[in-house]
């Protein structure tokens, strides 16, 4: 189907420009501690900041879940549960290599679960609907790292 596949190209794009995106942010982050304290072993504030923002982009977990449901809207169903599974499992080991439990993860615990469950009341599309779960999930796992950092692949 001629829909299908324009739906696909659209979401291979978005998919593409959010990751590119994302991964400058990353490469960013240790750019900038290593002009300013000349290493990159320790991460400054700010930059662990944008480094973690960028692999919570990366995850689609929100508040940067912008292109996420969108993106799973247009894939085919295969596509779609990787996106979901296998797409998220590095994003999670790093988070977990440099998880300080600090505001930023609260509110981004508290989004991810608050979002991705309202939003999905007046969803009609399965994808949608699984996309959201998803995020939702994303801060159940994250908030299962609070409490020990092994657990969340066991709730994965």
């Amino acid at each position: 189907n001629l829909d299908n596949f324009k739906y696909s190209s659209e979401s291979s794009l978005k998919y593409f420009l959010v990751q590119v995106s994302a991964s400058i942010l990353v490469l960013f982050s240790f750019l900038n501690s290593f002009i300013l304290i000349n290493s990159i072993e320790q991460l400054m504030p700010t930059s662990m900041f944008l480094f973690n923002s960028a692999i919570l982009m990366k995850m689609g977990a929100a508040p940067f879940h912008f292109w996420y449901p969108e993106v799973l809207e247009g894939l085919s169903w295969a596509n779609a549960l990787l996106l979901m599974t296998w797409q998220k499992i590095a994003p999670m080991i790093l988070i977990m290599y440099n998880f300080k439990l600090n505001l930023f993860f609260i509110l981004i615990i508290l989004m991810c679960m608050t979002l991705g469950s309202v939003k999905t009341w007046n969803q009609t599309s399965l994808k949608k609907i699984l996309a959201l779960s998803s995020i939702n999930h994303i801060g159940w796992m994250l908030s299962m790292m609070m409490l020990n950092q092994s657990l969340w692949m066991l709730y994965f």
